[in-house]
């Protein structure tokens, strides 16, 4: 770890106060924009996780272009991360109670289980949801993220914003990912539409 004496870390940290002097708004609002109001989750919290990131990149002399679009985009990315954190402590705890098939650590709401269902056709829906969450990691890292925004209940638009894409890249990506998780799916033997 780096000391005080050492002029790379003061030269980091003096970046990275000149970084947050210029956009501490811009994080602040980028911020507040995508964390969801119905969550647990302290919007004070992800910004100070995304100011790690960001002394973080200082830190390891990352280089970078656009300073306002990658704040934008670590604030971002930070929320992303926090809502999934949520989202898996809640799943935890749901399967603890028995209210929650437990599924393993999938990116998309599962169905709720049905308790008119019959045993069989809750097994059947287990598999179908693991396998769906199995065809999901196939996918590359980048389409894994969007058409899990999208089986969360995101638009395309949505998700673009909060990747820090464009919308028309965000839909390609989305469409071509649910188009190769469908023809996983068939030739698993399930036809279940990826909506």
């Amino acid at each position: 770890m780096k000391d005080q004496d050492d002029p790379e870390a003061t030269g980091a940290d003096a970046r990275f106060a000149a970084a947050l002097d210029a956009y501490s708004d811009l994080l602040r609002r980028a911020v507040s924009r995508y964390c969801p109001r119905d969550s647990r989750i302290q919007c004070a919290d992800i910004e100070q996780e995304a100011r790690v990131r960001l002394w973080r990149a200082f830190r390891d002399e990352r280089e970078i272009t656009d300073l306002a679009s990658y704040i934008y985009r670590i604030a971002a990315t930070a929320t992303i991360d926090a809502v999934r954190r949520v989202k898996a402590r809640r799943e935890e705890h749901l399967g603890e109670e028995g209210e929650c098939e437990e599924n393993g650590p999938g990116l998309w709401v599962r169905p709720p289980k049905d308790p008119g269902q019959s045993p069989e056709r809750q097994a059947e829906m287990g598999e179908v949801v693991r396998k769906v969450d199995e065809a999901l990691a196939l996918l590359p890292e980048e389409s894994r993220r969007a058409v899990g925004l999208y089986l969360q209940g995101m638009t395309c638009h949505e998700a673009a914003e909060l990747l820090g894409w464009t919308e028309p890249k965000a839909r390609n990506i989305i469409y071509r990912a649910r188009d190769a998780m469908r023809r996983t799916l068939s030739a698993w033997g399930i036809d279940y539409e990826v909506e």
